[in-house]
């Protein structure tokens, strides 16, 4: 009678921890449910899908709202949508093949294998752009060319190059950080050069395919459009047009084909026993390459990821990790994914509004996901952040003084205790902590609202014999490199002859229906401000007006000053008298 006793005392207390861990399951998957529906329901997103991987497999993959929503056709996982630069990390992971069968070295200058190629440097003579700098963005190439970089019929990439060639390189090799997406443009131009395919069929064949990502293409099948998601802005349906560097954001996938990319790199290059890439060549995308650059950053930039340190405390210990992914924005879509290789988990949202930006990180997923199943806590490594040297230099309040430009504004230094910038209706004012030459910031809207900036505070440093602003945050210790010094020239009389409105001549890639970067009916005006070249730019799209700061570099050539992304941008005298500046030829009125 005991034993018959003890036995259904196991099957009992059995059958109730099984009952307990079924529970936990439908517990965390109908929180992560109920989340994600308030979050797309309070921000007024109309279609997201996500997906969690764990342990080699996708344990949740879901859609909420609508992949098309006058037609009532609900977004689930298996729904298509644009991943925008997320693309960046499947054409690395295709540049790497090519680098393990010998094709091409990444070490090599891309020159090599396309030569018509041959933008000029201000910087040296000799001008190699690295493969792999390219894919780090830290070959100093120029941001965007924004003629055709959305438009209904793109141009080709040997266009793109001609007009590279009319550029100059925006910074020295390895000096900087700088996303660039025509970068990636020639990287997919690469790929067709060295396989003999075009970027499409080589995804398809080598990366896709193998992966079994079929819901995953750059142009589309009539298969995958029933699938595709419609895109949203401003509350209404919109159809995206083309991107003209194919390679740097043309891809779209679903939930579920992102989950088996995400297995394959928790799984160091294989996906289900069918190997895509080496391990080595997986911790080569991971490796930080942006850390001995001359200007290094907080974030850690590989081969198509990015990394960031991360805690994970749980009520035994704390283990430090690395988050890795990369994120992508089109105007309608966007999307990220993040994996965590110590944990073997990882995660993708992916989103078909403009405001999807509210709920598109994959790290909160992963967040919540970890804090419901695991008991663990994911928190940014202060740790790892602390640890990161700049190499800075103090400097004297004599080597401050002069002309910086912050998001193409200019910042005139001339006393140390208070500093002004003004971009329209506001200004900043910068003051002068007990420290010298740190300040803290404030924003004054419309010349007289005071607005305090919170963690953030301002210094002057010299580093590598330049003068730079930093911005710092006091509690996390991450520091960037804003702004550096610029020595203004005597404007040549080339430059002063230049002056007056042109209009655009030649070739250009219209986007007639688009809601950003509408270049249609553009116009450009050219005029000085304190010694300083200064454009206004106008097109459709009310992103196209701008003012836009010029310094002079040459009788025939003017850039954009500051550092970092749309930075370093061409503007050129041309033989004929016309304006070159950003894939435009200018004639004037």
């Amino acid at each position: 009678m005991k034993i018959k006793l003890v036995v259904l005392l196991q099957l009992l207390l059995c059958n109730a921890f099984g009952q307990s861990d079924s529970l936990t399951k439908v517990n965390w998957k109908f929180k992560i449910d109920s989340t994600y529906n308030a979050l797309i329901k309070k921000n007024k997103i109309v279609g997201a899908s996500i997906a969690i991987i764990d342990d080699g497999e996708i344990v949740y993959a879901d859609g909420f709202g609508y992949q098309n929503r006058s037609q009532e056709i609900k977004a689930d996982s298996n729904t298509i949508y644009r991943i925008g630069s997320i693309s960046k990390s499947f054409t690395d992971l295709a540049i790497m093949q090519l680098n393990e069968q010998g094709r091409l070295k990444i070490d090599e200058p891309i020159q090599n294998y396309l030569p018509a190629l041959k933008i000029k440097s201000r910087f040296s003579e000799e001008n190699p752009i690295l493969i792999g700098d390219v894919m780090s963005h830290t070959a100093g190439l120029p941001s965007d060319l924004l003629n055709g970089f959305f438009c209904d019929n793109p141009p080709t990439i040997d266009w793109v190059i001609e007009q590279l060639n009319l550029c100059t390189m925006a910074a020295p090799a390895r000096y900087q950080h700088s996303y660039s997406n025509v970068g990636y443009g020639l990287l997919g131009r690469l790929i067709e050069e060295v396989s003999g395919l075009t970027y499409n069929d080589y995804l398809y064949k080598y990366v896709f395919e193998p992966m079994n990502m079929q819901s995953s293409a750059v142009t589309l099948t009539e298969i995958h459009q029933k699938q595709l998601s419609k895109g949203y802005v401003d509350g209404k349906e919109t159809d995206e047009t083309q991107i003209r560097d194919a390679a740097a954001g043309l891809i779209s996938c679903s939930v579920m084909d992102m989950g088996n990319y995400i297995k394959m790199y928790l799984g160091n290059g294989t996906f289900d026993g069918t190997q895509i890439l080496s391990e080595q060549s997986v911790a080569e995308m991971r490796k930080n390459r942006t850390g001995d650059i001359t200007l290094p950053t907080p974030a850690e930039w590989g081969y198509g990821l990015y990394t960031n340190p991360i805690s994970i405390i749980s009520e035994k210990d704390t283990l430090h990790a690395k988050i890795v992914g990369h994120g992508g924005d089109t105007w309608a879509f966007h999307a990220d994914f993040q994996f965590i290789p110590e944990l073997g988990i990882g995660a993708v949202i992916l989103t078909n509004s403009d405001n999807g930006t509210q709920i598109s990180s994959a790290k909160s997923l992963l967040r919540q996901y970890l804090e419901l199943k695991h008991n663990q806590r994911l928190v940014a490594s202060l740790d790892t952040l602390n640890k990161k040297t700049y190499a800075d230099q103090a400097c004297a309040f004599e080597d401050v003084i002069g002309t910086y430009f912050y998001g193409g504004v200019k910042i005139e230094v001339d006393r140390s205790d208070k500093i002004k910038m003004k971009q329209g209706m506001h200004s900043i004012v910068f003051k002068e902590k007990s420290e010298p030459l740190t300040y803290t910031g404030k924003i004054r809207l419309f010349g007289f609202i005071p607005m305090k900036l919170k963690n953030q505070e301002f210094k002057f440093v010299k580093h590598n014999g330049e003068i730079f602003l930093k911005g710092l945050n006091p509690t996390t210790k991450k520091e960037d490199y804003l702004s550096k010094k610029v020595l203004i020239k005597e404007l040549p009389q080339s430059w002063q002859s230049a002056l007056g409105k042109y209009e655009v001549v030649g070739s250009t890639y219209p986007c007639k229906d688009c809601p950003y970067l509408n270049f249609e009916t553009f116009r450009f005006s050219l005029n000085t401000k304190n010694g300083v070249l200064v454009a206004k730019t106008k097109g459709k799209s009310k992103d196209t007006k701008d003012l836009v700061a010029f310094v002079v570099v040459s009788d025939d050539v003017s850039v954009t000053p500051g550092i970092g992304r749309n930075t370093g941008s061409t503007l050129r005298i041309l033989a004929n008298g016309n304006l070159f500046y950003e894939g435009f030829e200018l004639r004037r009125l």
